[in-house]
């Protein structure tokens, strides 16, 4: 049989870094390490919640594009606000591996 060893990754990155780097580029950086993580759950967990977190926001920001243009500008720096609360929490939380999850969207 083979160990399993929960800290492992499949890129030669350390787990706290590289969990936390799934937030950098918001949406995109999740897919990227969706695609190239495959050993990870716990980077695989912050790589899930970051897309689909960061499209959903980018899909409200293109609607109220067409409405008020201080709306998107509030709604880009609230992005980079949670982005940054997301990306602390997964590198200070993943020595014990614990999730952070959101609302309606951690537990998909």
């Amino acid at each position: 049989t083979e160990r399993v060893n929960k800290y492992e990754t499949t890129l030669s990155i350390r787990l706290d870094i590289e969990a936390a780097l799934t937030y950098s580029l918001l949406g995109f950086s999740g897919l990227l390490f969706l695609v190239f993580e495959t050993k990870n759950d716990y980077v695989r967990f912050h790589a899930w919640q970051s897309s689909i977190t960061f499209f959903l926001l980018m899909l409200v920001q293109f609607l109220f594009s067409f409405v008020s243009s201080g709306m998107v500008w509030f709604l880009f720096f609230v992005e980079i606000g949670l982005a940054a609360f997301l990306a602390f929490n997964a590198y200070k939380n993943a020595d014990g591996l614990a999730r952070y999850m959101l609302p309606w969207i951690g537990p998909v």
